[in-house]
């Protein structure tokens, strides 16, 4: 059975635009820094929370995020962005990772916090990118934007 998706069959042209960006090249021909950007319109994550609701939660939320989100549009759709911009800095989109591999918590202080799992770690470790991801969220009533980067480490 296929993944209950917010974008619909039309792909992101249907109502997110995404993009995933790497700075200028380094010496060894390896950016220092990966960039992943995606934007989504929340009444999307609506949708697909109404016709699929604990299912569609189960297969893309770990258990911390759906107990932290609930139903709370706004926090779920938040999550869906930043979870494709990060797998954007990890080069992949969403193939190749599954979405629970993905997690994006927050600090006690509110900041959003990415930790990578299984699959998704491993890529990271792959492209020498330094933990943790950074990740920025903003939404609004109609849309919910995610940035992430992942850097490397320079040298010492």
């Amino acid at each position: 059975m296929t993944q209950p998706s917010p974008r619909g069959a039309r792909g992101s042209a249907a109502g997110a635009a995404e993009t995933r960006a790497s700075t200028d090249q380094t010496e060894g021909g390896v950016p220092p820094t990966e960039v992943g950007i995606d934007i989504i319109e929340t009444a999307r994550i609506r949708a697909v929370l109404e016709r699929h609701g604990a299912r569609f939660l189960g297969r893309v939320y770990t258990e911390w995020e759906r107990r932290y989100c609930r139903t709370n549009v706004l926090h779920l759709a938040g999550r869906w962005a930043a979870k494709e911009a990060v797998s954007k800095v990890l080069g992949l989109g969403v193939r190749g990772v599954g979405w629970r591999e993905i997690e994006i918590k927050r600090t006690p202080y509110g900041q959003p916090i990415v930790v990578l799992h299984g699959r998704a770690e491993a890529r990271r470790r792959h492209l020498a990118l330094a933990e943790p991801l950074s990740v920025s969220i903003s939404h609004i009533k109609e849309l919910a934007v995610a940035v992430a980067v992942g850097l490397r480490p320079g040298p010492a």
